[in-house]
């Protein structure tokens, strides 16, 4: 009998298979197209799979209930390094291994954070937007050199990492971080960065990128106390997850100028809904990009080969890679 893939993702079943079948030996299956399924379908389709690819637009959740019909899932593979909407505990519960694609995006990240750390002190966005409206505001538009400054960085895992590495080049006077395992000083010497606490980092920076997971440790990590802690002159990234910055309390710091200026790239509700507080204020105030920061043509690629080279291992009877939780 062949196996079955349930595909949650916007893929083609076409295209889903070939990319499996590029890894060799792999025996013959069937692809559903579970994308735009209601749940009723997807708790049939569900009862017949033996792997399940995610859905990397987060659109198809995994929860509890939809768990509870899957008869013979060995493993949800998640084509994204986030997977906050599929409901782990409940898949380990029940014997079902998940697995995302750990460093597939963090080169893409890390370039993102640091061109918007540049784009924000080089006032780059208001510069476009004062030429195509006809204005000549040559000492008007006063961008600041990354030179000397100091980035702090909240998190230290692949993505941190990535940034801390291509910030070198920049002379900065410091970067500092926080995480909550401090790395060792050989590594800190090498990537060239100083251990702080979270508030003497807020306290201390002029840019702040967040490159943490959302957990209920971190969720609302940047509330109002913290925004109110940074420098007026500093800027905030946020390429990690919009749950971890209140927003409200980022647009109310944004419009009293308590800090010059932010750049998210990730939202609490996704896609954003218009009365979120961020969308009305100005763009010399606030860069917004649609979850875009991991996503580069290149990232894309090692995500969904990670993914599907791992979904063909179970199919082909071998353990899986990258998993988040174990069976």
């Amino acid at each position: 009998m062949k196996q079955v893939v349930l595909s949650l993702a916007p893929l083609p079943a076409e295209l889903v298979k070939a990319l499996i079948l590029q890894t060799q030996g792999v025996p013959d299956f069937d692809v559903i197209e579970g994308h735009g399924m209601g749940q009723e379908e997807l708790e049939e389709a569900l009862s017949r799979a033996d792997a399940v690819m995610g859905d990397y637009t987060f659109r198809q959740g995994i929860s509890s209930n939809l768990v509870a019909h899957a008869r013979s899932v060995k493993l949800i593979q998640q084509p994204s390094v986030g997977y906050q909407h599929i409901d782990v505990g409940a898949c380990a519960a029940a014997g079902i291994k998940v697995a995302n694609t750990p460093g597939a995006n963090t080169i893409s990240v890390a370039e993102h954070t640091v061109a918007w750390g540049l784009c924000l002190l080089r006032n780059l966005l208001p510069a476009q937007r004062s030429m195509r409206e006809g204005r000549w505001e040559q000492m008007g538009i006063k961008p600041v050199e990354l030179w000397g400054k100091t980035w702090g960085l909240v998190g230290l895992g692949q993505i941190g990492r990535a940034v801390a590495l291509r910030l070198k080049p920049f002379g900065l006077g410091r970067v500092v971080y926080t995480d909550i395992v401090r790395a060792d000083r050989e590594e800190e010497g090498l990537l060239g960065v100083e251990y702080v606490e979270l508030a003497d980092l807020l306290r201390l920076s002029d840019i702040v990128s967040l490159h943490v997971p959302l957990t209920g440790a971190t969720a609302n990590l940047l509330g109002r106390d913290e925004l109110n802690a940074m420098k007026p002159t500093s800027y905030l990234i946020n390429v990690a997850r919009g749950g971890i910055v209140d927003e409200q309390a980022l647009a109310e710091a944004l419009s009293a100028g308590r800090i010059a200026g932010a750049a998210v790239d990730v939202f609490s509700e996704e896609p954003v809904p218009p009365e979120n507080p961020l969308l009305g204020l100005p763009e010399d105030r606030v860069l917004l990009s649609p979850h875009v920061a991991g996503v580069s043509n290149e990232a894309a690629g090692r995500i969904i080969n990670m993914a599907t080279e791992n979904i063909a291992r179970v199919l082909k009877g071998e353990e899986p890679l990258y998993l988040v939780a174990e069976a």
